[in-house]
């Protein structure tokens, strides 16, 4: 297998094989850490707002809402911010009429509520980027704010100006 010279099957020297192993390895190591990796590339850290939405909240939930509390990632535990606002209008539900049309009506005990975040993230490309995580606009996500978890949709997200 290995002749007098080093070589395996007469063809190849031990030695060019284990720099090609170093080599090969290097590449790989560098490529995983500095290149394509998957992660985005993020801006400095900056404040950022963060709205989230439902159109239709049970009041219970709505009443366990709070400001200047933390807003919490139920799946990761990733901090999205503190409370900066919310606003509560009447519930957004599409029905159909008698004629089969879609159309925008209330539900007695729900509210659409729309709660502000302020966070220090780095943004990339439209998302923001919170403990390695990435938010983006129209993602759902389960959240905590104040005594309430529930399930909204991201609905905007932009710079302190």
């Amino acid at each position: 297998m290995i002749d007098k010279k080093g070589r395996i099957f007469g063809v190849v020297s031990l030695i060019d094989l284990f720099a090609v192993v170093i080599i090969a390895s290097v590449i790989a190591v560098v490529y995983f850490n500095v290149g394509a990796s998957g992660r985005p590339v993020v801006g400095a850290e900056q404040p950022v707002y963060i709205t989230f939405f439902s159109p239709a909240l049970e009041d219970f939930t709505v009443a366990a809402l709070a400001e200047n509390t933390p807003v919490i990632d139920d799946i990761n535990g990733t901090f999205l911010g503190t409370v900066v606002g919310i606003e509560i209008g009447d519930s957004i539900t599409f029905m159909p009429d008698i004629h089969g049309n879609e159309v925008a009506s209330t539900m007695e005990g729900f509210y659409s509520v729309a709660i502000t975040s302020r966070v220090y993230g780095g943004l990339s490309g439209g998302a923001v980027v919170l403990g390695g995580n990435v938010y983006t606009v129209g993602a759902e996500v389960i959240i905590w704010a104040g005594r309430a978890k529930t399930m909204l949709n991201i609905s905007d997200i932009r710079v302190e100006e």
